[in-house]
C-alpha cells in the first residue's frame, strides 16, 4: 500500500531540497536540449533577447519617440525600463504557457518510472530562469551603456524575485494537475499570459494610469514585481519589504495550496495518460 503524500506546510520546501540533485540535473538537459542541433547552440540564448532589445530601442525610442518619464531625452530609457518588465513577464509566461502539458508530455514518468512527478514544475522553473537570467546580462549591459553605472540596489533583485517564483511554483503545479483532465487548458493560457502583460506597467509607466485603477493592476501578480525590480536594478531605489512580505506570504500560500492539489490527484494521472 502506498504511502500518502505528506501534505504539511513544509512540503515546498522540501520539494525542491529533497530533488535538487534530480531538478539540477534534468534542467541542464533541457537547456542543453533545446539548442541540440542548431549552429551556435548556446549562444542563442544571448542573441534572441539582445535582438529584442535592439528592436526595442528602434521601435520604441527611434522611431515613436516613446520616454518613461516626460522629462528624459534619452531614447534608450524607454526600452531599457520596458524589457525589465518583459523579463519579469517572460518568466512567467513561459512557465504558464508549459504548465498545463508538463505531465500530459512525460507519461513515462507517470506510469513507468519512479519519479517525483512534483519536480516537474520546478524543471520548468529552472529553464526559464536560466534564460532570464542570461536576459539579464543583456539588461545589465544596457543600463551601465545608458546610466553609466549600476545601482548597488541591483544586487536585491534576486531576494525580489524569490516569492515571485514560489508564486509561479504553485500556479504550475495546479495547472499541472488541471491540464492532465482539461486538455484546452494548454489554449487558454496564451490569452491568460497575453492579459498578464497588458494588465501590468510592462509597456507603460504605472504613473500614466488613473489614481483609482491602480489597485487593480496590483492584482496582476507581476505588476509588483516588476515595479520593485525596476526601483532595484534601475532607480536604485530600495524595496517595499512590507509589501515583499505579503507577497512572499501569499506566493508561500499559493505554492502549498498547489502543490497539495497536486499531490492529491496525482493519483488519477495514470489512469487518464
Amino acid at each position: 500500500m502506498k504511502e500518502k503524500p505528506s501534505l504539511h506546510p513544509l512540503i515546498v520546501v522540501q520539494s525542491v531540497v529533497a530533488n535538487r540533485s534530480i531538478i539540477t540535473q534534468f534542467v541542464k538537459r533541457e537547456v542543453a536540449g533545446r539548442y541540440k542541433g542548431s549552429f551556435l547552440g548556446l549562444l542563442w540564448t544571448f542573441i534572441n533577447p539582445l535582438l529584442m532589445l535592439l528592436i526595442y530601442t528602434f521601435v520604441f525610442g527611434v522611431v515613436f519617440k516613446s520616454r518613461w518619464r516626460p522629462t528624459s531625452t534619452d531614447h534608450l530609457e524607454f526600452a531599457v525600463v520596458m524589457f525589465a518588465g518583459v523579463l519579469v513577464h517572460g518568466l512567467i509566461a513561459e512557465c504558464l504557457q508549459r504548465a498545463p502539458t508538463l505531465v500530459v508530455n512525460n507519461p513515462n514518468f507517470v506510469k513507468k518510472v519512479v519519479f517525483p512527478l512534483e519536480t516537474l514544475p520546478w524543471i520548468a522553473i529552472g529553464s526559464a530562469l536560466f534564460h532570464t537570467l542570461v536576459a539579464s546580462v543583456i539588461l545589465i549591459g544596457a543600463i551601465f551603456i545608458w546610466q553609466g553605472h549600476l545601482p548597488l540596489t541591483a544586487l536585491l533583485v534576486p531576494v525580489v524575485l524569490l516569492p515571485f517564483v514560489i508564486l509561479i511554483a504553485g500556479l504550475v503545479w495546479l495547472l499541472a494537475s488541471l491540464g492532465v483532465y482539461l486538455r484546452d487548458l494548454g489554449q487558454v493560457m496564451g490569452i491568460v499570459t497575453s492579459l498578464l502583460m497588458f494588465m501590468a506597467p510592462v509597456f507603460y509607466p504605472l504613473q500614466s494610469v488613473p489614481e483609482r485603477l491602480r489597485p487593480l493592476l496590483y492584482l496582476n501578480p507581476i505588476t509588483f514585481i516588476v515595479e520593485q525590480i525596476r526601483n532595484a536594478a534601475i532607480w536604485g531605489n530600495g524595496i517595499d519589504w512590507l509589501g515583499w512580505l505579503l507577497y512572499l506570504a501569499v506566493g508561500y500560500c499559493v505554492a502549498w495550496g498547489g502543490l497539495a492539489w497536486f499531490q492529491k490527484t496525482r493519483k488519477g494521472f495514470s489512469d487518464v495518460l
